[in-house]
């Protein structure tokens, strides 16, 4: 069911909180705070772990940031204005390699800049600025004889920005611009497994993400790529005998979340909305063989150019925003094995050039949903899918969409 809000806002909304915000950040009690930073050297992080033995817990993590800001308070009202400038390389790399293990983790972090701010109980003005270029990466590679817990996580983003507010007001303007080319790989051969395994493989150029709870949540994203760019985001799995096992590869261009409980919340306003203009390429593949697997195995891959999505819990919400696409979207997906105890299998390619919802959920109140999308996608986009397997169930899909929009309430 979609229905619209009764409530106008305008830009004069945003401004009115804006200048609540600031006024109330000029109090003796409040905070303010400007950050800027520039980064041209290169960033390198690198953790090689190797088990010669039995292990009952191994775990490798590496994190590069070229720059990260942080700007909160635990209660009362805060302002931050950050800036921050990143032209060089970030890399990211992990390995963890060996006989067997109990439980075996991974976790690889590259971002070019990283910001974030927020408070409790206050306003909350929150105002940053991004721009990289140069190259983002992040690489894991997991080679083991056996592990009863497996799992990685590689992650690239060129630009990420965050915000929180709870027990109050808050009023966010993210900008974000990138030149770079970004680049997510996982590479890993557990033979054996007895509990589950699962590798997370995300590339990005800009994300900004805002929540709150019993929280006013005004939020504006800025964001574009460069053409010419890439955004790549890949997994490779290949287990023996293998139990529960889900690979996932996401890639995305630029990225808006905001999720909020129990307060008005918007993600652009009538005459400031939201703007998303990718013009990089995205790809996302996703690879698994497994020689024999029980229980459930799924091999995905998800690539978005522009995603712009906004939740709530009980109160009024809204999306304005406009989102332009010119850079290809592909996902490739592949799942080969076969099944001696009937296990499930599945292997899901989606692409999708532009993606905009808002979605609030009002079973216990009366809260609407409303706004406005305008969408423009002239890139091309594509979604391959293939699997052979025997035994047991397998399912395969692949959905390639041009532009998707959605206004959703769900209630009573």
């Amino acid at each position: 069911m979609i229905s619209f809000m009764t409530r106008i806002v305008t830009t004069t909304a945003l401004a009115l909180a804006g200048s609540a915000a600031v006024a109330a950040a000029q109090d003796s009690d409040a905070e303010t705070g400007v950050i800027d930073q520039v980064q041209f050297g290169d960033v390198f992080s690198n953790m090689d772990v190797q088990v010669p033995e039995y292990t009952v817990n191994a775990a490798s993590m590496a994190t590069t940031m070229g720059n990260t800001a942080y700007a909160s308070r635990v209660s009362g009202d805060v302002s931050a204005e950050i800036s921050q400038q990143f032209d060089a390389d970030a890399t990211a790399e992990t390995s963890l390699t060996g006989t067997t293990a109990g439980n075996a983790v991974t976790n690889t972090i590259s971002y070019g800049n990283a910001a974030s701010g927020g408070t409790d109980y206050g306003y909350n003005d929150y105002r940053a600025e991004q721009s990289a270029a140069g190259n983002v990466n992040a690489s894991t590679r997991m080679d083991l004889d056996g592990a009863y817990y497996a799992s990685t996580g590689t992650t690239a983003i060129a630009n990420v920005s965050s915000t929180d507010n709870n027990f109050g007001t808050s009023v966010a303007d993210q900008v974000q611009s990138s030149s770079a080319n970004v680049t997510a790989e996982t590479d890993a051969d557990v033979l054996v497994n007895g509990g589950y395994t699962s590798y997370a493989t995300t590339a990005g150029a800009n994300a900004t993400t805002a929540t709150g709870y019993t929280s006013t949540n005004y939020n504006r994203a800025r964001q574009s790529t460069e053409a010419g760019t890439t955004v790549q985001a890949a997994s490779d799995v290949y287990m023996q005998e293998a139990t529960d096992v889900s690979a996932i590869s996401s890639g995305f261009g630029n990225s808006a979340t905001v999720h909020n409980e129990w307060g008005y919340a918007t993600l652009g306003v009538e005459g400031a909305p939201t703007v998303q203009t990718n013009a990089a390429d995205i790809d996302t593949q996703s690879y698994v063989t497994l020689d024999n697997w029980s229980g459930y195995a799924s091999s995905s891959a998800y690539g978005v150019g522009n995603s712009a999505l906004i939740s709530n819990v009980g109160s009024d919400t809204a999306i304005y925003a406009d989102q332009y696409n010119s850079g290809t979207v592909g996902t490739q997906a592949s799942f080969n094995g076969q099944s001696m105890t009937g296990g499930t299998g599945a292997v899901t390619a989606s692409s999708i050039g532009n993606a905009a919802s808002a979605t609030v959920c009002n079973y216990c109140s009366d809260g609407a949903v409303g706004g406005r999308i305008n969408q423009t996608n002239d890139g091309n986009t594509y979604a391959y899918g293939q699997t052979t397997s025997s035994g047991g169930t397998i399912s395969g899909s692949a959905t390639a969409i041009g532009n998707s929009a959605t206004l959703q309430s769900a209630g009573d």
